[in-house]
């Protein structure tokens, strides 16, 4: 997701404008944002027994001053796709990344989250790591690496 909102500056204030599909956009006039890169989330693991969570997405922020006359290329990154239990067990899947580019600003880029895991032992006894945060680039303001999905220690119960 990329989110904008006004940054002040004695330019236009744009109050608060979210994408949530990829595209491309040039602003009505020239204005100082805060821009929000966050990649998507990876899904968890699907079993029988237990399995962790996926990573959260990686978060870019940065202030910059945007131009009307340039279009800015926006890309978000899917969430990781839903997996289904299974009596042997699945992985989940990564998020995708997501970026705002143009001319006159760094790329910001928020990774996608990491996908979760499940008990590979197939008896509910084991240990795994959630899937790991999304990483971040280009922010001035701040590079924020997305959160981890629980841990598993397997108690051999059925869910």
């Amino acid at each position: 997701m990329a989110v904008l909102g006004a940054a002040g500056g004695g330019k236009s204030v744009l109050q608060t404008l979210s994408f949530i599909n990829s595209t491309t956009w040039s602003p009505a006039q020239d204005m100082n944002a805060k821009i929000y890169v966050i990649g998507g989330g990876g899904s968890g693991g699907g079993s029988v027994y237990v399995a962790t969570g996926g990573g959260a997405g990686g978060c870019a922020v940065t202030i910059a001053d945007l131009d009307a006359s340039t279009t800015y290329t926006i890309t978000i990154g899917a969430p990781g796709a839903c997996v289904e239990q299974t009596s042997t067990g699945v992985n989940g899947n990564a998020g995708g990344d997501s970026s705002f580019s143009g001319s006159g600003i760094t790329t910001l880029t928020g990774s996608g989250g990491s996908a979760g895991k499940y008990d590979t032992t197939g008896n509910g006894t084991g240990t795994q790591t959630g899937g790991a945060g999304g990483a971040a680039s280009g922010g001035t303001y701040g590079n924020f690496t997305g959160g981890a999905g629980g841990n598993i220690t397997g108690s051999g119960g059925y869910y």
